[in-house]
């Protein structure tokens, strides 16, 4: 019987796949570097496709199965915690779909990563609803977040938000109101609603069940789904204070060994370094 792999063994791993990407966190957090900003289509995936992005992966499970559906996007599963996505990322570098990348970062320094005008697209699925968040810089549809994730949409790009947690929902619809966003779309049991209310694209995408979530529905948990849109720019001003709420003081780590790869070329952190 093959030994299970522990998470040093997925680092390990992940580190040989071209479809994973590990930025230097220093250089990004402390030293205000960029990684790919601008370039993922025409460096990364080869084409000028719209692109979509998974915040908080998790397994990757879900971007992967977007992926297949849609052969005709770019997809990027992103989440700082790296051993988490290696079961989609082995599943992509193994048997495909080639349309599709991981990124390991905090969601605070997307604007790293992703520059105006970017990214169509971009997923929340099943977030931690962080309920004493008051300030808004840990919930991931607080107005900060929605005000960075507007700073590389597209005009009438969407974020679309599924949830287990009708406070997360329901603080969702405030926030995007305050943050200047449009509610084009929402529901509080979205698997008994979803072909009723949305097109055949986002009804198909929101059909994926992961296994929690299914455990979720057979405990009769109602699955929420709201979907914003980006109508007009974020104000200079607004932006500002988000990045200076979400990313604060930033802090060196440990030191680091660079690891070349071409074009890829990139600097690994100890794990223990972002948390």
């Amino acid at each position: 019987m093959a030994r299970r792999l522990n998470k040093r063994d997925k680092w390990a791993l992940n580190h040989e796949m071209e479809r994973v990407h590990e930025p230097d966190r220093d250089a990004i957090v402390s030293d205000g570097a960029t990684y790919m900003k601008g370039e993922w289509g025409a460096k990364v995936f080869g084409n000028d496709h719209p692109i979509t992005l998974e915040l908080g992966c998790g397994q990757g499970l879900f971007a992967v199965d977007l992926a297949r559906r849609f052969p005709d996007r770019n997809f990027i599963g992103v989440d700082v915690k790296s051993h988490r996505f290696h079961r989609g990322a082995s599943q992509a570098e193994q048997a495909g779909p080639t349309n599709i990348q991981f990124l390991r970062t905090r969601i605070q320094w997307l604007d790293r990563f992703f520059g105006p005008d970017e990214v169509s697209e971009i997923w929340l699925t099943f977030s931690d609803p962080q309920e004493g968040d008051k300030r808004g810089t840990k919930r991931l549809t607080s107005a900060y977040y929605l005000r960075l994730y507007q700073s590389m949409l597209r005009e009438g790009g969407r974020v679309h938000v599924k949830t287990d947690s009708e406070d997360l929902y329901e603080r969702t619809l405030e926030h995007a109101a305050e943050a200047g966003m449009e509610v084009v779309g929402k529901t509080a049991n979205v698997h008994a609603e979803r072909h009723e209310l949305f097109d055949e694209e986002i009804a198909e995408s929101l059909g994926f069940i992961t296994a929690f979530e299914n455990r979720w529905i057979q405990d009769g948990r109602r699955i929420h789904y709201a979907q914003l849109e980006k109508v007009r720019p974020v104000a200079e001003a607004d932006l500002t204070e988000a990045l200076r709420m979400l990313q604060g003081p930033a802090e060196r780590t440990k030191p680091r060994f660079p690891q070349g790869r071409g074009e890829k070329a990139r600097v690994t952190w100890s794990p223990a370094g972002l948390d």
